[in-house]
Order: structure tokens, then C-alpha cells, then sequence
């Protein structure tokens, strides 16, 4: 940034950061508490609408399907 040399006042010292603000954190926070929910919910429904063992399962012989 331009401005004029009697703005600045002392050349010598670094800005200190403010660091991360409290409300990064909450939205990091909840969107890892989101992904591990996300996931929980994958697992619990995986075997959702699946037959297992397969002897069970519907078994369709596609050579002889009416088109």
C-alpha cells in the first residue's frame, strides 16, 4: 500500500496478529462436528436395503427378460 512516508510511525516493529477470531472456530468446529455426523450416518445406513448373504438376495437372469 502507498501511503505518505509521515504515516508511518516506527519501522522497527512487526504487527502483532489478532489471531483467529471466535467465530472461525465456531464454523471450523461445526463443520468438523458436520463431517464425523455425515460419516456416523454412512455407516449406520450402509446396510440399509442390502439382503446379505447373498442366497438371500434376488437373483434375476437377465438372458431371459421381456423387452
Amino acid at each position: 500500500m502507498i501511503v505518505k512516508d509521515g504515516e508511518y510511525l516506527d519501522f522497527n516493529t512487526v504487527p502483532e496478529s489478532q489471531g483467529i477470531s471466535k467465530q472461525a472456530l465456531i464454523i471450523v468446529g461445526i463443520g468438523i462436528f458436520m463431517i464425523f455426523v455425515i460419516g456416523g450416518l454412512s455407516i449406520g445406513f450402509s446396510g440399509y436395503g442390502h439382503v446379505w448373504p447373498s442366497q438371500q438376495s434376488m437373483r434375476v437372469d437377465m438372458g431371459k427378460m421381456n423387452h
